[in-house]
């Protein structure tokens, strides 16, 4: 394949990390039919996660996001969707739309986002 052929892939706000949170996820919705799912997280960033899942959620659904066993919530929405083709199994992955800090863990410092500077230079 030709590097014309290749396309871009877009970059990702912040690092990824292997990190295990137990959540409760539900689709907000207007019915008063309410089903939470147990997941657990498989990557964290400070903008979402990468949850499995046996509900095949749609892109752009908004979700209501809970750590299990603690009185900790957010709302997110559905950024992308992955059948693994299994039955009943997803990858899911979701950004955070309104809690800043959700994870309440300092994250790495994004590889993209600080400029390295040589040695010797601003001396």
């Amino acid at each position: 394949m030709s590097g014309a052929d290749e396309k871009p892939h877009p970059r990702r706000r912040s690092t990824r990390i292997l990190y295990r949170v137990p959540l409760i996820i539900n689709i907000i919705s207007d019915s008063e039919e309410v089903s939470w799912e147990p997941v657990e997280t498989v990557t964290v960033s400070k903008h979402g996660a990468m949850v499995r899942t046996r509900r095949n959620f749609k892109v752009g659904d908004t979700l209501e996001v809970r750590v299990r066993n603690k009185d900790h919530m957010a709302r997110a929405r559905v950024a992308w969707v992955t059948d693994k083709g299994e039955q009943q199994a997803f990858d899911l992955g979701f950004e955070i739309i309104d809690e800043e800090g959700f994870w309440e863990i300092s994250f790495p410092p994004d590889r993209w986002s600080e400029r390295v500077q040589p040695r010797g230079e601003g001396l």
